[in-house]
């Protein structure tokens, strides 16, 4: 039998059919991960135990360019979200983007004196210009640079792993160094 055997070329195929398979649900085990589903429900559905399936996807479960691309895209969108309520002054809203833990501690007080602040010193907000995202840890750093009317404040925003912000800063300018 030579290498150009239909035998074998159906064989080779099938080989590259369970890899892109494979690809599939590993990318599928990362976004599910990403929205916030436990061990125990993924290994559920995939007919094995928490244990098994986090043993078997825990690496992969955050590294495939789409997990990341989820990753991404879900926290810009909380960010969005937060400068969007701190703007409007709805810092109930901006609270709800937090850990219980986090949203004691930057009071309403707080956030709306540090916010008028901002604006005082750069302008009305208008837009998040740029953001990049690392992971440090468990949690996600989510690094931004705003678009006010005379200004560019950068900051940093954490996340745990169910999106949920655990610490935010801004800064005036980019000559402050970001603590995460």
């Amino acid at each position: 039998m030579d290498d150009t055997d239909p035998l074998l070329l159906r064989l080779r195929s099938a080989q590259q059919d369970v890899e892109l398979a494979t690809q599939h649900l590993e990318d599928a085990v990362g976004a599910a991960r990403t929205a916030g589903a436990t061990w125990q429900q993924i290994g559920s559905v995939l007919g094995v135990s928490k244990q098994a399936a986090s043993q078997k996807y825990q690496n992969q479960a955050t590294a495939t360019p789409q997990a990341l691309d989820h990753i991404q895209r879900e926290l810009n969108a909380r960010a969005e979200e937060l400068f969007a309520a701190v703007s409007r002054s709805d810092i109930e809203a901006a609270h709800d983007l937090m850990t219980y833990a986090t949203a004691r501690l930057l009071s309403k007080r707080k956030i709306l004196k540090t916010w008028q602040a901002v604006t005082d010193a750069v302008g009305e907000h208008l837009k998040i210009q740029r953001t990049v995202i690392e992971q440090s840890g468990s949690q996600n750093v989510l690094t931004y640079r705003l678009k006010h009317q005379h200004g560019e404040p950068v900051g940093q925003i954490t996340f745990n792993s169910r999106t949920k912000i655990t610490g935010w800063v801004i800064y005036l300018d980019d000559s402050a160094e970001l603590p995460w």
